[in-house]
């Protein structure tokens, strides 16, 4: 089962070109650092790289995988091309376990041979650092034949599969015989590998929810209707779909997974009625602690600002306090929109408590403090890297007891205080970014909870509403219709 994909790199070409040659992806493991050290120096004199690109796994299609980049870029001067794109980075992955490096390299160069070979310059590079062995495949956006561009476009991308999938039909491997279509956006690929609730983790959460709480469909439907979603059980449609507030279209239902089919559902209902469930007539009260605290909380100091703003959505959102089992599917459809961003609203959180900050003149301030450090370490930086290179030649062996090796103590030195700047800066742009966040982002905060709190009043009015129907209606103040007979 091979899988294939191709995009477009704008910027510089070496940076594609050293990613997919990188050694500790590429490196046989049958060969030694020691040897892949020797092969490393072989392959500066060596004319003809071929045992070496197989030591390496990598291999050049019309061009030699050492000069790639001076080679692309001779063809791209040869046809004064000046596109913003410089070239296009694809793969083709493989069931893990499938292949071995050496078969998994072969078909990448023989796909690479048909889909580009008689007109563009390739590296073919095979990387072995994951359980599923993947070819890499960078691609000259400019052909050395006769200066046309190559197109990343769909046409192109079903041949390639297409010509991929018959290489690993010849070479007996797994082939992908009924592909699902769109594959699934990064960002939710993220949030799911990373564990955040997404759109459709919520969405299952709210049906499994409801149709534990259900004994027919019309139970299913009033449930969902509870929690913010509308379902349709069209019986014209062959899918049922479901949709949220502020959705901009339904999901068809078995999308969430196969307990999420039609006929799933409806046996998940039905089942419902055949269980019995049994509890004691009276349950054992649990024992309650008491706490009592010094002083008195009449006088404490409420946080407000943009530190309660924050504090008060962490609250909402479930992310305070912690170790909380939060219903992601009973959350307010405004805040469902943000369940993908909790670890960025987390970390404005921190920030704003850690340094009291609790308005926008000092958020700008404290923005402003780390722009001025950023400045000074970027001024400081440049004299170091100044003060290296003039120390790079100096040095003096420290064997020879007549000269001073202090030059190799002041560049190790500097070396030390580069690294650290570096560090400090990388900590300093994540504050920055942070304050930006905060900026863009507490208005949006502030508007949705004002919605929520309006949604929540009318629905209270609602249920206050129908308490006072039914009292009213229950006969309870009537007199007694009788009582004067």
């Amino acid at each position: 089962m091979a899988v294939c994909e191709i995009w477009d790199v704008k910027g510089r070409l070496d940076h594609p070109i050293d990613y997919a040659e990188n050694p500790e992806k590429t490196a046989n493991p049958k060969y030694s650092r020691a040897d892949l050290q020797a092969m490393g120096d072989v392959m500066k004199y060596a004319t003809n790289g071929d045992k070496t690109e197989q030591q390496f796994f990598v291999t050049g299609v019309n061009c030699d995988p050492s000069t790639a980049r001076d080679e692309m870029m001779i063809a791209k001067a040869q046809w004064n091309d000046q596109s913003e794109i410089v070239c296009y980075h694809g793969f083709q992955s493989f069931k893990a376990g499938e292949v071995t490096p050496e078969q998994a390299h072969e078909v990448g160069v023989k796909l690479a041979e048909k889909m580009w070979g008689d007109r563009f310059q390739v590296v073919v590079a095979t990387h072995l650092n994951t359980e599923c062995l993947h070819n890499h495949f960078v691609v000259n956006s400019v052909s050395y034949v006769d200066g046309k561009h190559y197109h990343d476009n769909k046409k192109n991308l079903r041949l390639l599969r297409k010509r991929s999938d018959e290489l690993c039909r010849e070479y007996s491997l797994s082939v992908i015989e009924h592909p699902s279509g769109r594959k699934k956006p990064y960002a939710l690929y993220q949030a799911e590998k990373n564990g955040l609730p997404t759109r459709d983790t919520v969405a299952r959460q709210a049906v499994d929810e409801a149709i534990s709480k259900s004994f027919t469909l019309k139970d299913f439907d009033r449930q969902l209707s509870e929690m913010g979603y509308r379902i349709n059980f069209d019986p014209n449609r062959k899918y049922w779909t479901i949709i949220g507030k502020g959705w901009q279209r339904p999901k068809r239902l078995y999308k969430l997974g196969d307990d999420y089919t039609n006929e799933r559902i409806t046996e998940r209902i039905w089942e419902n009625s055949y269980a019995v469930k049994f509890q004691s007539f009276s349950k054992e009260q649990p024992q309650v602690k008491v706490y009592r605290v010094r002083g008195s909380l009449k006088d404490a100091k409420k946080i407000g600002g943009l530190r309660g703003l924050y504090l008060h959505y962490c609250y909402r959102l479930g992310i305070l306090p912690k170790k909380k089992q939060q219903n992601y599917a009973r959350l307010h459809y405004l805040l469902k929109d943000d369940l993908m961003k909790m670890d960025a609203i987390t970390d404005e959180t921190r920030l704003l408590c850690r340094n009291h900050i609790d308005t926008a003149e000092q958020l700008l301030s404290y923005k402003g403090s780390l722009e001025s450090e950023m400045q000074e370490l970027t001024e400081q930086r440049k004299g170091l890297y100044s003060q290296s290179r003039k120390s790079v030649g100096k040095e003096t062996p420290c064997g020879d007891t007549s000269m001073p090796c202090g030059n190799n103590e002041e560049k190790e030195a500097v070396k030390a205080r580069l690294s650290e700047i570096t560090g400090r800066m990388k900590t300093l742009r994540r504050e920055v970014r942070l304050c930006e966040g905060i900026e863009a982002r507490s208005g949006t905060i502030k508007e949705k909870l004002q919605t929520i709190r309006a949604d929540e009043n009318k629905e209270k009015g609602k249920e206050l509403m129908k308490y006072e129907h039914r009292r009213r209606s229950g006969g309870a103040n009537r007199k007694d219709e009788l009582g004067g007979i």
